[in-house]
């Protein structure tokens, strides 16, 4: 009985993706960019540091780099997990993809999801990110509000970035409830551009990285916030009609929300349902893709009245 509980608190953790990176209502708004560069970072510093990332997780001092490639990323990750750790999932609501999580220690757990989003761009999904009607269609059971308030700066003093504040609705943990939880989150989008190899010089479709972590300024912040710390990194890169999503989180769960009873650790699903609350994307775009097979105009508000 108490496992069982246990789990089901632990769904609220999938909320720790970017699937937060949402507006509370569907009005469309410029696309904050933080740093524009031509190709990906190929600084091998990060990599040096392979050695003691385990290390360097444990203690809350690892930050995923900007610029990054999706290749960078998982090679880095492979000090802490094999590279067939990937299991493909698919649920009821129509999400999909694969995941993994990597328990690393001292309440600190990484998850991974990697999704194609069909007949697409990276814009396309960028604005659904920022759409928070798709936030309440797929997780109204543990998001009460999202609002998110871009922060551009006037002066250049800091890059270009979201703030989301959020608050999800209370969770029974074990015999009690956590209550209401508000936390604060940063999420700075930089944009990626190339051009095509020998003779074909045209810029081929941007790719985006974004960076996600804790806004830990806010003084709004509940003690029974899913997670104590948070650095979340999320690629997006065309493929021909479809875009390749991946996203890596490391975060360290709130044992006031997510127990740890005995031989029980509930960490490990926490990070499960992390990876699993990203692939609403591919659902949402499946969708729409079959819209339009059928010659059907969709949006987001569509999208969400035929559920």
């Amino acid at each position: 009985c108490c496992q069982r509980e246990t789990v089901s608190s632990m769904s609220l953790i999938l909320t720790v993706f970017f699937l937060s990176n949402v507006l509370v209502d569907s009005t469309q708004i410029p696309i904050l960019i933080a740093k524009h560069r031509k190709g990906y970072d190929k600084n091998k510093e990060q990599r040096k540091n392979i050695k003691t990332l385990v290390q360097q997780m444990r203690e809350g001092v690892f930050q995923f780099g900007r610029f990054k490639s999706p290749d960078t990323i998982l090679h880095i990750l492979e000090e802490v997990r094999s590279p067939d750790k990937f299991k493909y999932f698919r649920g009821k609501d129509g999400r999909k993809g694969w995941i993994c999580t990597t328990k690393i220690g001292n309440d600190w757990v990484l998850a991974e999801s990697r999704q194609i989003a069909p007949s697409c761009t990276c814009e396309e999904v960028l604005e659904a990110y920022l759409d928070g009607s798709l936030q309440s269609r797929w997780s109204e059971d543990k998001v009460k509000q999202v609002t998110t308030i871009p922060c551009s700066s006037s002066n250049g003093d800091h890059d270009d970035y979201y703030r989301q504040d959020f608050v999800l609705h209370s969770q029974r943990i074990i015999t009690s409830h956590t209550g209401i939880m508000r936390y604060s989150q940063k999420i700075m989008v930089d944009k990626v551009t190339s051009t095509g190899a020998g003779n074909q010089k045209e810029d081929l479709p941007a790719s985006y990285c974004a960076l996600v972590d804790l806004d830990k300024t806010q003084s709004n912040t509940t003690n029974t916030k899913p997670f104590n710390q948070l650095s979340v990194y999320i690629s997006l890169q065309s493929k021909g009609d479809d875009v390749n999503i991946y996203a890596a989180g490391v975060f360290q769960v709130n044992r006031k929300v997510v127990p740890n009873i005995l031989v029980f650790d509930a960490s490990g699903i926490a990070g499960n349902l992390a990876g699993k609350g990203t692939l609403w994307l591919s659902g949402h775009f499946e969708e729409a893709k079959k819209l339009s097979k059928e010659n059907i105009p969709w949006s987001s508000s569509s999208l969400i009245s035929e559920k």
